[in-house]
C-alpha cells in the first residue's frame, strides 16, 4: 500500500494531480485546496489513502493525517464513496464537519454538491454514535463547548442555522481556550 508521496507535481488536473516521483508518474485524487495550493514544477509531499474497489483504485492524497482520518471515516458511511468524500472535505473544513455531527446539523452537510438531505441525514446518523477521534483531535475548540453554546442559544429561541456559523467564527476568534459562556455572550453582543 502506498500511504505517502513525495516528488514534483507534473500536472493538474479538474480532480486529481500527477505526481511524478522519481519519474514515475501517481495520478492523486485531491480536494480542491490541495489542488489550488499546487503548481505545476513545484515540490509536493501528500499523505495517501490508497483505496481498491472491485473495478478501479484511487490514489487520494491529502494535505495532512487528520484530513485523511476524515476521509475514511466518511468512506465508511453507506452511500458515500471516494469522489462524495473528496467533495465534501473539499466544501466544508474539517472543524466544519465536526461541527455539523456534533449538533446534527444536515444543511451544513446539504452545502455540498451532489449531498442532498437524505444523503446528509444518513451521514449524521451514520456517524452520531460512532467515536469521531480524528474529528476531536483536531486543533480547534472543543466539540462540547461549541455543542454547549450552540444549545444554549438554541434554547433562548435562536435558530440553528444563524448560530452555527455565528458560533464557528466566534470560536476561532477567541481561541481553543474559550469557555462556553464566553462564546454566548460574544454571540449574543453580534446578533443585537
Amino acid at each position: 500500500m502506498i500511504a505517502k508521496l513525495t516528488g514534483t507535481v507534473d500536472e493538474i488536473l479538474d480532480d486529481s494531480i500527477i505526481i511524478d516521483v522519481n519519474g514515475v508518474g501517481y495520478q492523486v485524487y485531491a480536494t480542491s485546496s490541495l489542488l489550488q495550493g499546487s503548481a505545476v514544477g513545484a515540490p509536493i509531499s501528500v499523505c495517501i489513502e490508497h483505496i481498491i474497489k472491485q473495478d478501479a483504485q484511487f490514489l487520494c492524497g491529502f494535505q495532512s493525517k487528520e484530513e485523511a482520518g476524515v476521509f475514511k471515516v466518511l468512506l465508511n458511511v453507506h452511500g458515500i464513496g471516494v469522489r462524495s468524500a473528496l467533495s465534501i472535505l473539499s466544501t466544508l473544513s474539517i472543524s466544519e464537519i465536526a461541527t455539523a455531527v456534533a449538533t446534527q446539523d444536515a444543511s451544513m452537510l446539504s452545502r455540498v454538491s451532489g449531498i442532498g438531505k437524505k444523503t446528509a441525514a444518513r451521514i449524521l446518523l451514520e456517524l452520531k454514535d460512532k467515536t469521531l477521534s480524528v474529528l476531536k483531535d483536531v486543533n480547534y475548540q472543543s466539540n462540547e463547548t461549541l455543542n454547549d453554546a450552540i444549545l444554549g442559544l438554541i434554547s433562548l429561541g435562536y435558530s440553528r442555522n444563524s448560530v452555527v456559523p455565528l458560533l464557528q467564527k466566534i470560536s476561532q476568534e477567541l481561541g481553543v481556550n474559550a469557555e462556553t459562556n464566553d462564546l454566548i455572550r460574544q454571540a449574543l453582543k453580534e446578533i443585537r
